[in-house]
């Protein structure tokens, strides 16, 4: 229910035998923040209750959809209706009173005929008839003509949507509704407002430094920034910001009856760098939540994945000693969230995974060439030198991203201009598909080279963070394996995935028997090495051949009569 406000007291307490229970609705929350629609309700009803010589009685359901499955206050006239205490309603239009011509037969069959409920409607309150079967059917046409108008204004509606997507797409065409915060809507155009943008910026920025959405809300609030829906800011809103791809000025809006997907592009408030930052932080920060289950710090929680795409949690159980590792499809499924089917229902042993995979990811760290005293004293001299290089290299990505982005709309411009030519019949159908594919070709090759330039940035965000891990961890690393952390781990693990191995019982039934194991890593790492320019005279210098960023660590079997687990070290790189 909207956060409107009702002018009475709640149903039981009215005497209704003198009361009109007028009920107001807008379709869109905006028009209830801009206030024109339901103020003119508001009026129209007090008028029609002063002539009926009636009190007006509030029943505001404020900006919500007649297609919404739930309306309660709708819900809460019906039964104050089915109760007695409801006699007399009013109401705007039926548009704003039921979903359709059956919702209206059924609400008149079981509650106005069966209770004798007066129902008036329009600015001039007239009174609904059902008092034999001619007024019915009269009432019913009525109910239905009123349909019929409204989804042909809705049809019209949606086809210039349609038409204004095709046309004007590429150049920030707004669709209509609250339009999110750090823009405004200037000409029907999405256009960035500079005040609340560096607000938006401060908010990605705070985040990415370290600070709690908590502590977000707090800053707003105490600055007396408010949202677009409400007098203070709520956790859930600023999460939905901080993930939102219309502040990197994209923004998808889809055609419900076709299902037909429409680009609308203007100006970014964020970087891609740093919502690419913000969404690393977001899916660390939300591992878990909610999960009652991981009450203890484990190791590898931040890291394991299971092969069905949900995480693997720790499940620690101290009064019983039981520490382990378990997909968590299972419990997601049971908490209503859609998952794939998984078959890997064997839990593994917190401890002892701990030691199979930090004893191989320590072998491979230790080994590597890059991560070696002498690469390492190269690096950390010119750290400074790298990451000012870094930052420069992403500007300009990002700068050749938009770049791209204004091929993109040109691009799309065509499109547009292509399929509304079509539709008017200018050009033959034959001209007309060659046009399309070209275009569409076109249009997805710019698209690639934007997905490249973003994942060249996402690449360099790392080797930024490898800089700076390296600052802090590399002086010697085998000694800090002594005491693995999970800081220390994340530095160079992006994701450990886990999938079940099976095998044949005595039975010929195929049982799991373990898990496979396979480390990401965030740098090239494995099996990687040093030429020297000259073995005799090394001072000339190197050359860092690359390895792998993936290692098979092998199998861990599962438990087995009490004796433990047993690690089959199958290490390939």
């Amino acid at each position: 229910m909207a956060n409107a406000k009702r002018n009475t007291a709640p149903v039981n307490n009215v005497a209704e035998v003198e009361s009109l229970f007028c009920y107001l609705r807008v379709s869109t929350q905006g028009q209830v923040d801009e206030g024109h629609s339901i103020e003119n309700q508001r009026h129209l009803g007090q008028k029609v209750a002063d002539k009926l010589g009636l009190k007006y009685v509030e029943m505001n359901e404020g900006g919500l959809s007649s297609v919404s499955s739930v309306r309660p206050v709708y819900e809460e006239l019906k039964e104050g209706i089915r109760i007695g205490r409801i006699k007399n309603i009013w109401y705007y239009s039926r548009s704003r009173w039921t979903r359709n011509t059956i919702e209206d037969l059924l609400v008149k069959k079981n509650y106005f005929i069966p209770k004798k409920t007066k129902v008036y409607e329009g600015e001039n309150g007239s009174l609904r008839n059902f008092n034999d079967a001619k007024d019915e059917m009269l009432d019913t046409i009525l109910t239905s003509v009123q349909q019929f108008d409204r989804q042909q204004r809705r049809e019209v509606s949606v086809s210039g949507k349609r038409h204004l997507s095709r046309q004007n797409g590429e150049s920030g065409v707004f669709m209509g509704g609250t339009i999110n915060f750090g823009y405004a809507n200037v000409d029907k155009k999405w256009t960035i407002d500079k005040e609340e943008a560096a607000i938006v910026k401060k908010v990605f920025s705070m985040y990415a430094q370290g600070k709690a959405i908590k502590e977000l809300k707090s800053h707003l609030d105490s600055l007396g920034v408010k949202p677009r829906r409400a007098k203070l800011w709520s956790i859930g809103t600023l999460h939905t910001m901080l993930k939102n791809r219309v502040y990197l000025g994209e923004y998808k809006w889809t055609d419900k009856e076709s299902g037909e997907e429409f680009d609308i592009r203007f100006d970014a408030i964020i970087s891609h760098s740093m919502f690419n930052r913000v969404q690393k932080m977001l899916a660390k920060n939300m591992k878990n939540t909610g999960n009652n289950r991981r009450q203890f710090t484990s190791l590898l929680s931040d890291f394991l994945v299971c092969y069905c795409g949900e995480k693997l949690t720790g499940n620690v159980k101290m009064t019983v000693n039981k520490k382990v590792y378990l997909c968590s499809s299972k419990h997601n499924y049971w908490k209503g969230k859609n998952v794939a089917e998984c078959n890997n229902r064997r839990s593994m042993n917190m401890d002892m995974t701990d030691d199979f995979v930090v004893s191989q990811v320590k072998s491979v760290m230790t080994n590597s060439s890059i991560l070696k005293e002498r690469f390492k004293q190269d690096v950390m001299s010119k750290k400074d030198i790298d990451s000012s290089q870094i930052d420069i290299e992403k500007k300009m990505r990002e700068r050749t991203i938009k770049s791209v982005d204004n091929q993109i709309e040109l691009t799309v411009k065509s499109i547009s201009t292509n399929e509304v030519n079509h539709m008017l019949k200018k050009t033959d159908d034959a001209i007309y598909k060659q046009i399309k594919k070209t275009l569409d070709e076109e249009k997805g090759s710019l698209e690639d080279k934007k997905s490249t330039l973003v994942e060249e940035i996402y690449e360099l965000d790392n080797k930024k963070d490898w800089i700076d891990w390296i600052t802090k961890y590399g002086d010697d690393i085998s000694k800090r394996f002594e005491k693995p952390t999970t800081e220390l781990l994340e530095g160079m693990i992006d994701t450990i995935v886990v999938s079940p191995t099976f095998a044949f019982n005595r039975d010929e039934v195929e049982k799991q028997v373990g898990h496979k194991i396979v480390v990401h890593f965030k740098q090239p790492i494995v099996g990687d090495s040093v030429v020297y320019e000259d073995d005799k005279n090394k001072s000339k210098g190197y050359n860092v051949i690359k390895g792998n960023k993936e290692l098979d660590v092998g199998e861990l079997a599962k438990l087995k009569g009490g004796r433990g687990n047993t690690a089959k070290k199958n290490h390939r790189n």
